[in-house]
């Protein structure tokens, strides 16, 4: 990935992690939804296009799809709802243009079982992208307009969160893609089972959300949180032991912590209408999703072509450890905390994406 599209995405994450403060400051207004849109769908968006489309920086597709997503993300915020879905329309048929053109239309190798795994996860994340526009446009019509379906969870920010989705199918791509093939036949099969499990058990899980169907949802949360554990227990047996590894086991144990965080709110929501520290609990689990999974994910497809990069991988692991588990979270109680974590999590992505590759293999250290 060039110089100029490094910037603009370090720029945009770091916005992203600004806004997620700036309540903090400006009480009278909610700047969630540019929180959430500047990552997920600005900078993971069109880091998954440019990543499917095996280009060094962003194609005329790809930057038409970053600017329309800052106006997707700047008209959700300012209400300006009918434009949000005429734009959400345009970059679905945009994904769609790189989904169809790497792929097909429709998702045969899902079905196949020539097909890799990584394969699998990387269809998935570009046609979840597409279909996740397409539905947000037609949930803000119901919202605002149309009023078909009522339920008290099927609100705008909630639904919104679903756009983290595709990063992390495309970080599951990434991680299958960097594995030995087993020669063990139950590992092959669970290889193959846990693209479905993951992709409809999240589908579930959300349906269960909506019906406020609790103990459901619990042991959904449940049977996804087994299957990332074993997932990453066959990446750490069998996935190829290079710098890029240390980076996306990072990540895992971040994505089991989400997970984890999620399981405890569950039963706390159920049996305590408010639970204690309750908001506590939310934040730290949208900080580890967001800027501990997703942004593993989101690192190491950009420099997938790098690597391995003149870094120590263990340092700059604890810097970010440190900035997302301890940082952050303080930064929501004390806001000269808020201005360090900004600060130090634009530091933490400048070394990641500008410091330069080396020429020979870099092992984990």
């Amino acid at each position: 990935m060039n110089l100029k599209t490094k910037l603009i995405l370090i720029v945009t994450m770091t916005a992203a992690l600004f806004f997620g403060f700036l309540q903090l400051f400006c009480p009278a207004y909610n700047f969630e939804r540019l929180h959430i849109f500047l990552f997920n769908l600005c900078s993971g968006g069109t880091a998954i296009l440019i990543y499917s489309e095996g280009k060094k920086g962003a194609s005329l597709r790809a930057g038409f799809f970053f600017l329309l997503s800052f106006c997707y993300a700047v008209f959700a915020f300012l209400q300006m709802y009918r434009y949000a879905i005429s734009v959400a329309m345009i970059l679905a048929l945009l994904v769609e243009a790189v989904r169809i053109k790497k792929f097909s239309f429709v998702p045969w190798n899902f079905f196949t079982p020539s097909s890799s795994t990584s394969e699998k996860f990387h269809h998935a994340s570009l046609l979840c992208l597409s279909l996740a526009l397409i539905i947000s446009a037609l949930v803000i019509y119901n919202h605002q307009y149309g009023g078909l379906i009522l339920s008290p969870k099927l609100t705008l920010d909630i639904f919104f969160l679903g756009f983290s989705f595709p990063v992390s199918l495309i970080t599951m791509s990434v991680m299958y893609g960097k594995m030995k093939e087993s020669m063990n036949r139950p590992t092959r099969i669970f290889e193959d089972a846990s693209f479905w499990i993951i992709n409809l058990g999240v589908i579930i899980f959300f349906l269960f959300i909506l019906m406020q169907m609790f103990i459901p949802e619990l042991i959904i949360a449940g049977i996804l949180f087994v299957t990332v554990v074993i997932i990453f227990a066959i990446y750490l047996k069998l996935g190829f032991r290079e710098q890029p590894k240390a980076f996306l086991s990072s990540g895992m144990a971040f994505l089991i912590m989400t997970a984890i965080t999620g399981i405890i709110y569950i039963p706390l929501s159920l049996y305590i209408p408010s639970p204690p520290n309750g908001k506590l609990l939310l934040k730290l689990h949208a900080l580890i999703s967001l800027y501990g999974w997703n942004l593993n994910g989101i690192a190491v497809i950009c420099r997938y072509h790098d690597f391995p990069i003149k870094l120590h991988s263990l340092r700059v692991i604890l810097l970010h450890w440190v900035i997302v588990i301890l940082i952050a979270p303080l930064g929501f109680y004390w806001r000269p905390v808020s201005v360090l974590a900004v600060l130090a999590y634009a530091l933490f992505l400048s070394i990641v994406f500008f410091t330069k590759g080396n020429r020979r293999e870099a092992m984990i250290r």
